[in-house]
């Protein structure tokens, strides 16, 4: 045993406690991940501060983890190890928030493909059909994998050529989000209902347009 070394029979417990707490967080982690992506979508979740909690605590504890192993000693500048870990965690903290809303929107996208189809091939009068839009397998199976039973009511805008279909989306307070698609463009988009410019540019693209509310029957 050198003098930069701990005897073995000290430092195994602490490394045992980094294992166990590295492992708690990871798989408290990937559960509030997973939940996330698999979720209606939504602009902020007040789920994510799970994520900018336990993200520095993984980054440190790897770190730590991986020193003793290596170094054959505890971490000593404990302090100055986290100033560097916390910064790296809310960045990947960030990054897996962005990954799951991403993963949420893309699971929405493809279960109300059938909803989209249907709207259009129904554009000379679109909205007595409500029922049948909410009746497609993929759009109920994905409303009941979300917790979405009673399928929320959507807003459409129409005339003979184009549409937007609008949901109500989630968002970390209380004004929620809007998710539509745009017809036109052939994409679903999404934005914060506090956001005064997306607001603006989706009353324009609407303007002019007959409008209905759709509901399942």
């Amino acid at each position: 045993m050198t003098p930069e070394t701990e005897p073995q029979s000290s430092l195994w417990p602490r490394i045992l406690l980094s294992a166990v707490l590295l492992a708690a967080y990871a798989m408290a982690m990937a559960w509030a991940f997973h939940m996330q992506s698999m979720e209606w979508p939504h602009e902020g979740s007040m789920a994510y501060v799970v994520f900018f909690l336990l993200c520095p605590g993984i980054v440190f504890q790897s770190f730590n983890l991986a020193y003793m192993l290596r170094a054959g000693r505890r971490l000593t500048r404990r302090a100055l190890t986290r100033l560097v870990t916390i910064p790296l965690g809310l960045v990947m903290a960030a990054f897996l928030s962005i990954w799951a809303s991403t993963l949420a929107m893309s699971g929405f996208e493809q279960a109300y493909v059938p909803f989209v189809t249907q709207v259009g091939a129904n554009l000379r009068d679109p909205c007595p059909a409500a029922g049948s839009y909410f009746q497609a397998p993929a759009v109920t199976a994905y409303n009941q994998q979300t917790g979405r039973h009673r399928e929320r009511p959507a807003r459409l805008h129409h005339d003979a050529k184009r549409f937007v279909l609008a949901f109500q989306g989630g968002s970390a307070d209380i004004d929620g989000s809007t998710i539509y698609y745009d017809s036109g463009a052939g994409a679903w988009r999404k934005f914060h209902n506090d956001s005064s410019d997306d607001r603006e540019a989706y009353a324009a693209l609407t303007a002019g347009l007959a409008e209905c509310v759709l509901k399942a029957q």
